[in-house]
């Protein structure tokens, strides 16, 4: 999803947005998941991940922002992990991995915990 100044403005088909807005300052959000529902009484915990960046949009010329996520390292080893998990359903494995793969997991799911306000990089192109 899209916000501009905290108002929806629409969902992303893809990591580049051509933004056709008046010309001024505004802060730009991308935000992906919500909140989930925990329990009976209506509370949530918001499970989503975003960024903003303030922006300026000039008066003539296109304006063109690319999003992308911070986690090319992370999904490289979590590739590999995952074609080692596949393995161990062949291969007996020691347990070395098992305990290396879950304390992977567990610094991934801390370190998502903390950038998640942070997760996108956001770059602008002006033509």
């Amino acid at each position: 999803m899209v916000f501009l100044d905290g108002l929806y403005a629409g969902m992303l088909k893809d990591d580049r947005l051509q933004l056709n807005a008046p010309r001024g300052k505004y802060e730009l959000k991308v935000q992906f998941g919500g909140r989930v529902p925990i329990g009976k009484n209506g509370r949530s915990i918001d499970m989503s991940v975003s960024s903003t960046k303030p922006i300026e949009v000039p008066s003539t010329g296109d304006v063109e922002y690319v999003f992308q996520d911070r986690e090319r390292l992370w999904n490289l080893l979590f590739d590999i992990d995952l074609i080692v998990w596949v393995v161990s359903w062949f291969v007996t494995m020691p347990q070395l991995y098992k305990i290396l793969s879950d304390a992977f997991f567990a610094v991934w799911l801390v370190r998502l915990i903390l950038i998640r306000k942070k997760y996108y990089k956001i770059t602008e192109n002006i033509n």
